[in-house]
């Protein structure tokens, strides 16, 4: 028997389904991040839902499939948060003044959504597939990196930035992102504010032109 969800059809029926799916990965994020990994299982996530377990795997039928939908809703969190802001700062027009709004933008995302940033942590330390690697829904960090790196490329092709390599800085970048990201998630009273501060100042400096540059 099929249950009361899936009964009836139309618009209203398909509202009332996507909005408890929306449910269901909320509280997966939830149990995840509270829990870790291995003890966010399925019937978990069904008790704080407040339904059967039956409910859950109408919506997905296996828990990867869950995963794999918590993996999507937090990533798209993310974009949602970072690109606004760093688009905001015209990087286009503006090259040269690029990192700070990045990495500032990226700090208040783990400060704003501790939730979601522990659980996708808990999710990329356990769940790799037949190789041993993580999942490809990881593979958008890679993405990133070459998007950061043409910024920086374009700020020194105009002059405004001193001579580095746009490779070795925009993966250093993603690095420390990453490593603040455990940082905080194994220690959520860290002052995430002031080191984000605090980077943005070490990248600044480690990119700015030098005066001989300035003098040409």
């Amino acid at each position: 028997m099929r249950t009361n969800e899936s009964v009836g059809g139309g618009r209203a029926s398909t509202f009332t389904q996507l909005k408890r799916r929306d449910q269901l990965v909320d509280c997966a994020i939830e149990a995840i991040a509270e829990l870790g990994f291995p003890r966010a299982s399925v019937a978990e996530v069904a008790r704080r839902a407040g339904v059967s377990k039956g409910v859950v795997t109408y919506h997905f039928a296996a828990k990867d499939d869950l995963i794999h939908a918590v993996i999507t809703r937090v990533l798209e969190s993310m974009t949602e948060f970072v690109q606004p802001r760093i688009l905001a700062a015209e990087p286009g027009k503006f090259p040269e003044d690029f990192i700070a709004p990045y990495l500032t933008a990226w700090v208040d995302y783990y400060r704003t959504h501790a939730t979601e940033v522990l659980a996708l942590v808990r999710i990329y330390n356990s769940v790799r597939d037949e190789t041993g690697r993580p999942i490809p829904a990881f593979d958008v960090r890679a993405d990133e990196v070459m998007a950061v790196e043409q910024v920086l490329r374009q700020a020194q092709a105009k002059g405004k930035l001193g001579t580095f390599s746009p490779r070795v800085i925009a993966a250093s970048m993603k690095a420390v992102l990453d490593d603040l990201l455990i940082q905080f998630t194994d220690d959520p009273s860290l002052d995430i504010e002031t080191y984000g501060k605090e980077l943005v100042a070490l990248f600044e400096r480690a990119t700015k032109l030098d005066m001989h540059q300035v003098e040409e």
